[in-house]
């Protein structure tokens, strides 16, 4: 190694990311009845548990995250078989699911906030909402299925800087928890914060510009190194995530 020349590289470069820096924001579902997006009809309802509205949304959550994994993605390949040699040619885009840990305030309003979420996907939700226009409004059968454009969110993991700006911003495309795991308890002299894990499944992820701060940055402003990808979401998408804030 040649040391001036790594000493140069970090130079420009900067910092080495830090794994500690983090924050996240989580997006209502698409089809919630009054936090969902502009046009959606409110067709997946609100949560049984009721603390979607006690929270004011999903906001809450932001400071809450106490572990939280980035996905991979790979490539799927099959062989691409001619005149020669056997190569591999790609042929998917394999995504994995991603895990976050969360803790638990004294009214377990993290733990309902998801269960409310996986429940109404199978049709268990406040009374009188998911139904259609029509009278009477009826309560929503249980435990059929809602559709998919109902109740997918998205999520938004944020890398930050050592002055805590938004480095980088990771989307998870079209994101609903698909797990949430138990909480344990157990006898001791001092007890611990109750934690659960939520699995998370999604169609893609990306990076994108992270713009103008987030919801736990108390100044609005970009103080990390955007970073610089053509392939942010388009404004229709972003304006219709904005409603959803």
């Amino acid at each position: 190694m040649i040391v001036s020349e790594f000493n140069e590289i970090l130079g420009k470069d900067g910092d080495f990311a830090r794994n500690n820096m983090y924050s996240i924001e989580i997006y209502m579902p698409r089809g919630h009845k009054t936090m969902g997006t502009t046009g959606s009809g409110g067709w997946l309802g609100k949560f049984y548990t009721g603390v979607d509205d006690e929270k004011g949304g999903s906001k809450f959550l932001s400071y809450k995250a106490k572990q939280v994994t980035l996905p991979g993605k790979s490539l799927g390949t099959m062989d691409g078989k001619r005149f020669g040699p056997i190569f591999k040619v790609a042929n998917d885009l394999i995504v994995d699911t991603t895990t976050m840990i969360f803790m638990c305030g004294e009214d377990y309003a993290e733990h309902r906030f998801f269960d409310g979420w996986i429940s109404a996907v199978v049709g268990q939700v406040k009374h009188a909402t998911g139904t259609s226009l029509g009278a009477p409004r009826k309560h929503r059968q249980v435990y059929t299925l809602s559709y998919y454009e109902d109740y997918i969110g998205e999520i938004r993991i944020i890398p930050l800087d050592r002055q805590g700006g938004a480095i980088a911003n990771i989307v998870l495309m079209e994101a609903y928890p698909t797990t949430v795991g138990p909480i344990e308890y157990s006898w001791g002299s001092e007890g611990e914060i109750a934690t659960f894990t939520v699995t998370w499944a999604y169609k893609d992820w990306n990076h994108t510009d992270p713009k103008d701060g987030w919801w736990a940055d108390p100044d609005k402003i970009d103080e990390g190194k955007p970073f610089d990808i053509a392939m942010n979401l388009s404004s229709g998408q972003n304006a219709d995530i904005a409603n959803t804030s």
